[in-house]
This record gives C-alpha cells, sequence and structure tokens, in this order.
C-alpha cells in the first residue's frame, strides 16, 4: 500500500496554531486525566496544562527539544517536517533560509533534532546489502600512487548495510579489516540474513556465520540474480556528491559527517550518533522520537 504523501499543506491543515502542536505534544506524553480525577486543560496564555479539580500543572515540553525555546512550536513543526521529507541532507543555512530564522537559531535545532533521534538496537535480517566506504581525507596520491597509503589513511572508513525495502544502519569503524568488519556485522545483522556483498577477500572470514551471495566488480559483475550491492552503492554516491558540492568539502578523520534522509537510509553525525528513518516518512514519526 502507498503511504499518504504528507507535506506543508497537510502540516499547516494539522497543526495551524502552537496551540494544536502543544496539544499534540501533551497527548504523546501525559493522560487528559488527573490522577485526582481531574481533567487537565490548557492554560490561556501559558504553555502548560492544569488540573481542573486539584490545579496540578504539567509543562509538556519539559524534557523536550523544544523546552524553554523562544521559538513557536508551528517552526519547530516545520523543521522536523523538512528533516523528514528532505532527500538528502540538510543544512544550518539551508534551514535558516526554509524558515526564515537566524543562522543561531537555525543550528541549535537542526543540531537538537538528529541528536534526539535514536536508532534501533534491533539488527537488519532478510536481504542485506553491506559496502565500506572511504569518506573525506583531501589529498593527491601522486605519481605511480607513491603517496596512496597516507591518503586512505587520512580518511573516515565507513561501514554500511541496507536492509532491501527495509532500513540501514551505517557508523564509523577503526579500519576496513576483518575484525571491524566482523563486529560491524555482528553488532548490526541477524545470522538468519542474507548477506549481498562484492568479491573482497575480508568477508570471507567476516561474513562466515552468515549465508553470503556475492558479485565481482573487478570482472564487470554487477547483477546476479537476487546478489547485488546497488543500494549502498547509490548511498555512498550521493554521500560522496553531496560532500564534494557543499561548502565545507573536505572532512578528516574521525570527525567525518555522513548525513543523509532518504527513504530507508540512516544519518551518522561526528557525534557518532545514528538513526534510523523509517520507510513511511511521516511527521508523527519525527514528533515522537522528539517527545
Amino acid at each position: 500500500m502507498k503511504s499518504k504523501k504528507y507535506g506543508v499543506v497537510s502540516l499547516h491543515k494539522e497543526f495551524p496554531t502552537d496551540a494544536a502542536c502543544l496539544q499534540f505534544i501533551f497527548n504523546a506524553r501525559h493522560s487528559t486525566e488527573c490522577s485526582c480525577g481531574g481533567l487537565y486543560r490548557m492554560r490561556t496564555g501559558y504553555k502548560k496544562f492544569q488540573c481542573s479539580k486539584c490545579r496540578h500543572a504539567i509543562s509538556p515540553l519539559a524534557g523536550t527539544i523544544f523546552h524553554k525555546s523562544d521559538t513557536p512550536l508551528t517552526v519547530w513543526f516545520h523543521a522536523i517536517l523538512f528533516f523528514s521529507n528532505a532527500k538528502s541532507s540538510i543544512s544550518a543555512k539551508e534551514l535558516q533560509r526554509e524558515l526564515e530564522v537566524t543562522y543561531k537559531t537555525a543550528w541549535r535545532m537542526a543540531n537538537l533534532i538528529r541528536k534526539a533521534l535514536p536508532q534501533s538496537d534491533e539488527p537488519l535480517d532478510g536481504e542485506v546489502e553491506v559496502d565500506a566506504g572511504y569518506i573525506g581525507g583531501k589529498g593527491i596520491a601522486g605519481k605511480n600512487n607513491v603517496n596512496l597509503s597516507q591518503v586512505m589513511a587520512d580518511k573516515s572508513v565507513v561501514m554500511a548495510a541496507i536492509e532491501r525495502k527495509g532500513r540501514m544502519k551505517a557508523e564509523v569503524v577503526p579500519d576496513a579489516g576483518a575484525l571491524s568488519t566482523k563486529n560491524f556485522l555482528w553488532k548490526n545483522v541477524k545470522q538468519s540474513a542474507t548477506l549481498m556483498t562484492d568479491s573482497a577477500k575480508v568477508y570471507e572470514i567476516s561474513a562466515a556465520p552468515f549465508k553470503r551471495e556475492t558479485v565481482n566488480h573487478s570482472k564487470g559483475q554487477y547483477v546476479r540474480g537476487r546478489a547485488h550491492v546497488n543500494n549502498v552503492e547509490a548511498f555512498w554516491a550521493r554521500r560522496i556528491k553531496k560532500i564534494t558540492t557543499s561548502t565545507n568539502n573536505t572532512i578528516y578523520g574521525t570527525n567525518t559527517t555522513i548525513y543523509n534522509t532518504s527513504t530507508n537510509i540512516v544519518e551518522v553525525t561526528n557525534y557518532r550518533h545514528i538513526f534510523k528513518k523509517i520507510q513511511k516518512t511521516h511527521l508523527f514519526y519525527y514528533a515522537h522520537c522528539l517527545i
């Protein structure tokens, strides 16, 4: 079943005012009925709900990214929707232009939204494509690749795994060796899954417990029946393009930033914080994660 589109028009219909946003957050976190038997109602002019009987007050924004923020909740919800519907990464400058706020406000909002979304600990299953990528570390290998080892050492190694028609996980790893690959696979992929990889020898050891199908890129083989790694390769292509066309296009060492909100793609920030994006893009998923 095709998921219903949810854009700015739907957002403004459902959350036209700050009061509507506040009511949504309250309903997601609290019950409208107080333990004394009274009912909580919104206090006019305050971001609080008060019991009609015992007068106990609740601030639904406490402990959330919206707490002590002077930015209207409608603007916050627009920012969350902007993140959820983005095809690629979103910079603070882009958010500043979209929301008509200051750069400082846009940076803070983007930072809090990214850090507030957790990733599920549930490992991937089914057909899972796995690949490693090298990001950042601008340099020139030189004639006959004499400086290639140093150029590669300056790059960050990122392992990525995509569950077909499902979720994705990615994280920065110390290196592309068998031990690092094994630790990533055992942590993020169920042993009942079928791995789809290229013909790199590192998988012969690290992926030993898994059922695995491969394609040999060195022989020009990119699809063999169900076996291919085109989805994860597309992920790398989008990341490299975004990085090389961004304002700050040089990334060093473990400060690698990979940020993607395409469907079924995760975000990896320089805080090494990863979060998933469910297949059905919807504002409510993001809002519930944030509150």
